[in-house]
């Protein structure tokens, strides 16, 4: 089989860091499997079509203008032509999208491209926007203005303005499509409300292969909670875990609240949203209790997840959560919100606490359970690490991949 790719991650020896890790560890395996011939193409920074070999997979890096979409939420026709250029190149037999947030959904679903093809859905803007600003006030997302958002026009107003306009692109996407893949309920049932007469197939994500050897976490008496997030948007729901970290504080006054994935710049390169959180911070009187980590390599997040008390993850929505999966792989205690795909990947009081979303007041209450119950700690640990080990094996994943490739095959 001769499988490309369309998505939105260049691979290098250095992209193990921020999000779509998954797409490093399942492309490897399966460009390692003997079973199939991989291709990939995404977004490149220089222009003109670009053929890079990256180990056994055939990578094409289409221009970066490939970024400026036409009201009909298309690039220009010289990146199509590029596109079509890598295609007849490679010859696959399945076309293989990666998620809904950018264009390459549509020029299958309006069959400017016509091989058959697999739709992978990651994020959806659709449900995003209507938590996107994770129940911020007006004078709050006003106050997350700064000169870099005004520059760049990227202030959550025109963040949220361009979900909303995308939604309806989205929705276009899922609509023209057969074949769909899926990580959770949630996800199958956002697809079906979309696209009933689909086929959806179900896998899981593969972790990245350090989390499979590693140590699995251990009990220690610190006020460390590690919270890692892809990057600061108010639906990712920092501003709760800074307001747990007050509640906390009032009993643990040396509580730690540990924040991967989020950068701290200085000047106006400052994120406005992070800016606000820590003028929020001094209000609270919960400055020196924030370690801002920034991006961290998968090592580091392995020694976070073992070396915390507990792992926190106050999101807003989740169509999988990566975050939750890895966590769970090592075993680390966690509370994280009650939504998406969260709900399907553990489950309360047996392998995660949970909270409503936006809800410090409980968020602090589960945070507090396990930072005074050893046994309750160890018990979510021990079976949160088995079920996740089993559920993520990169074999059954693998193996999953490959035979829903072949039903693709064998069904056109």
């Amino acid at each position: 089989m001769k499988i490309l790719w369309l998505s939105n991650k260049a691979f290098s020896g250095d992209d193990t860091i921020g999000t779509g890790t998954w797409l490093t560890s399942l492309s490897n395996s399966l460009a390692q499997s003997g079973e199939l011939k991989l291709g990939n193409i995404s977004i490149g920074k220089r222009q003109g079509l670009i053929k890079t070999d990256y180990n056994n997979i055939s990578q094409y890096l289409i221009s970066p203008k490939a970024r400026n979409l036409n009201k009909n939420g298309l690039p220009s026709k010289s990146v199509i032509n590029e596109i079509k250029f890598a295609i007849e190149d490679f010859l696959p037999d399945i076309i293989h999208i990666w998620g809904t947030e950018l264009f390459w959904g549509l020029l299958t679903a309006r069959k400017i491209i016509t091989l058959p093809t697999l739709l992978e859905i990651q994020g959806l803007k659709s449900a995003i926007v209507k938590v996107y600003d994770g129940g911020l006030t007006f004078k709050e997302k006003i106050a997350c203005i700064g000169i870099k958002e005004i520059i760049r026009r990227s202030t959550l107003f025109h963040i949220k303005s361009e979900y909303l306009w995308w939604s309806l692109y989205e929705k276009e996407i899922i609509a023209g499509h057969s074949f769909i893949t899926t990580q959770s309920p949630w996800l199958e049932s956002q697809i079906k409300s979309i696209n009933h007469s689909c086929e959806i197939f179900h896998n899981e994500f593969t972790l990245q292969k350090p989390f499979y050897s590693a140590a699995s976490w251990r009990f220690s008496n610190n006020f460390k909670v590690f919270c890692s997030t892809s990057y600061p948007s108010p639906f990712k729901g920092l501003h709760v875990a800074l307001r747990a970290t007050a509640i906390l504080k009032k009993r643990f006054p040396n509580i730690q609240l540990r924040i991967a994935g989020a950068h701290q710049k200085k000047g106006i390169r400052q994120d406005g949203f992070v800016n606000w959180l820590n003028n929020e911070a001094k209000k609270m009187d919960i400055q020196n209790n924030l370690i801002w980590l920034g991006p961290l390599p998968v090592e580091d997040i392995i020694k976070e997840l073992q070396n915390c008390a507990v792992t926190l993850l106050p999101t807003f929505i989740e169509g999988y959560c990566l975050a939750l999966a890895e966590a769970m792989a090592i075993g680390s205690p966690t509370v994280v919100s009650f939504t998406g795909g969260t709900s399907y990947l553990a489950k309360d009081n047996d392998t995660a606490l949970f909270f409503p979303p936006g809800d410090e007041a409980m968020c602090a209450y589960q945070i507090e359970r396990l930072l005074l119950d050893r046994s309750l700690s160890e018990n979510l640990s021990f079976k949160s690490r088995k079920i996740a080990l089993e559920r993520n094996n990169p074999n059954l994943v693998i193996n999953n991949q490959i035979n829903i490739y072949r039903r693709i095959i064998n069904s056109v």
